[in-house]
């Protein structure tokens, strides 16, 4: 069937599936009357749901369901099912003229998750899709028993369905009970495509894993294409365990070209440089153990599953550990950047927010604790440095001052740093040529930089909480491009010109900065990074990992294309 047929209800659970992916309306980090956002959209508390009146004869239903054996291969605890409704258990998804706000959403959701790459059983996939629009006379009942057992049979947590984990009634209660119904159906059916990705790997690591990981790799010092030597054959042997050797080389100790192509896909997918050279870095990720990458993929699929309610088919995706944003639509990357993120002392925060806007020329208000720390050692390791960076230095009460004379050294001995900065829109500009307007409460923005040598470093963490990319203007005109009177020569041009513009997004775009050390990309390969902010709890495999279930039986869903970005 198609799914818009079902009319007005399932229109509503689209707008419900808006309201709860909101986003927290948050003052704008930098006031001005042409950077006020988007009008609202979106709420931030999604509605409470009512719960519909018991359902008369759902027992004699769900036996009826049971004996069509149309389910029979899945794990569905009948008696739970029964145990829920006689307990008091009220209808959750349908209501006497129709399906609830609840029932619409859920069967919405199974085919985005299904969509996103979840490997929902076809048997589920194909009771969904014969639910007709409207449930037909005398079978609410069965409507309802059907819903509730896809929903006990199908849904799932990280690593197994989360029917054979738990009895149909407390999976039932749990959902009544939930003060957010909506988002716990779409944690139980996510959508998001990179925790499907990452899911289908499970297998493989927890394989390595049970089978006592891979050989290690002595010594720290380098090696590079063209040497012989005993460890190179240790290299060797722990790249064919994963697979980016495929074959050993016919002299073992010999860094031949074949083990150099395999040593830069193994560098790349760990966020080094990838120029063949082995060194103390590359050695080191070699030398994580099975056991830990394995632990890195169920912390990463839980949070990708707290994240995927909130995900939209279009969002603007920085990930922290991997100091990249891509622009994704659809599970496919449309566009992709480099990016510098923050230090270790100042942490590029976590946050969800819509990008509204992009400012050509920006201007920059320093705030205090950068202006009270980073620029005054500025000025007094190079006096003179905010005449020459074009920076205006203003009282407390906004006059403006001659920074030549002021004693800064004096201000530093006082503790108190009793002005403010703000630095003219120009080449010297710390945003550099753009920066992305979006509501947060932490004072960051998208940008560019005035030192774009730093995007050549290895690690990029060196800002102070703001997201630097390396094609600023790229990424403007990609974001602006749904009006065609924005195009590259005409951003271009407005740069040139030195004064300070704003374009309006013609489309808001989502924006989600997450913090996410494992996942798997769209060509199907497995990257981890350094938990360089320490973010990363301990957690414990369970026993049992490996063992078939139902996601591990299901056939891997293909990888979608990637789209180039526009400079990629």
């Amino acid at each position: 069937m198609s799914f818009s047929r079902c009319g007005g209800a399932l229109v509503a659970a689209c707008c419900l599936i808006l309201m709860v992916s909101g986003v927290p309306n948050a003052a704008l980090a930098e006031r001005d009357s042409r950077t006020d956002p988007i009008p609202a959209q979106r709420q931030t508390t999604a509605p409470t749901i009512a719960p519909e009146p018991a359902v008369a004869g759902i027992d004699a239903a769900i036996d009826r369901l049971q004996r069509s054996q149309r389910l029979a291969t899945l794990p569905v605890d009948w008696a739970g099912l029964k145990a829920f409704y006689a307990g008091g258990g009220q209808a959750l998804w349908v209501t006497p003229s129709g399906y609830s706000l609840l029932g619409s959403l859920l069967i919405l959701q199974v085919p985005r998750a299904v969509g996103a790459g979840m490997p929902v059983p076809v048997e589920l996939q194909s009771a969904v899709a014969e639910i007709p629009p409207q449930p037909l006379p005398g079978t609410i009942a069965d409507v309802e028993a059907l819903l509730s057992a896809v929903y006990v049979a199908g849904g799932y947590d990280t690593l197994s369905p989360v029917g054979a984990k738990s009895g149909s009634a407390a999976l039932l209660e749990g959902l009544r009970d939930a003060k957010d119904q909506p988002r716990m159906v779409a944690t139980q059916f996510p959508s998001f495509h990179m925790l499907w990705r990452l899911h289908a790997t499970l297998p493989t690591y927890g394989g390595y894993y049970e089978r006592g990981g891979w050989p290690t790799v002595s010594g720290t010092q380098k090696m590079e294409p063209g040497d012989k030597e005993p460890r190179v054959r240790e290299v060797a042997e722990r790249l064919l365990v994963t697979g980016e050797l495929p074959v050993m080389g016919t002299d073992p100790e010999l860094y031949d070209p074949a083990l150099e192509i395999a040593v830069k896909a193994f560098q790349k997918a760990h966020g080094l440089n990838d120029d063949g050279v082995i060194g103390k870095r590359t050695i080191e990720e070699m030398n994580v153990s099975a056991e830990q990458r394995v632990k890195m993929v169920l912390l990463n699929l839980e949070r990708m599953r707290a994240e995927s309610p909130d995900m939209q088919d279009r969002f603007v995706f920085v990930n922290i550990p991997s100091t990249e944003l891509r622009v994704i639509e659809n599970g496919v990357t449309t566009y992709h950047a480099n990016a510098i993120v923050g230090k270790v002392s100042r942490k590029t925060p976590l946050l969800k927010s819509v990008i509204f806007q992009a400012k050509l020329n920006p201007d920059w208000s320093v705030p205090a604790k950068i202006a009270a720390i980073d620029m005054l050692r500025h000025e007094l390791e190079e006096p003179g440095y905010f005449v020459s960076k074009n920076v205006r230095v203003y009282t407390s009460d906004g006059r403006q001052v001659d920074p030549r004379a002021v004693n800064w050294q004096e201000v530093k001995q006082s503790g108190y740093f009793p002005y403010r900065l703000k630095q003219d829109a120009g080449p010297e500009n710390a945003l550099g040529p753009m920066k992305l307007d979006f509501q947060n409460d932490h004072s960051v923005f998208i940008h560019g930089t005035s030192a774009p040598k730093l995007f050549a470093k290895q690690d990029r963490f060196f800002s102070s909480g703001c997201v630097r990319v390396d094609d600023p203007l790229g990424l403007a005109t990609f974001l602006l491009q749904d009006d065609p009177s924005w195009t590259r020569q005409r951003v271009d041009d407005v740069v040139k010109g030195g004064k300070t513009t704003y374009a309006k997004l013609a489309r808001p775009v989502p924006l989600h900065i997450v913090y996410m050390t494992a996942w798997v990309d769209e060509q199907g390969v497995a990257h981890f990074r350094d938990d360089v902010y320490k973010r990363d709890p301990s957690v414990r495999i369970p026993a049992g990992l490996v063992a078939p279930t139902l996601v591990a039986q299901q056939p891997a869903a293909s990888a979608p294309t990637i789209r180039q970005g526009s400079h990629k």
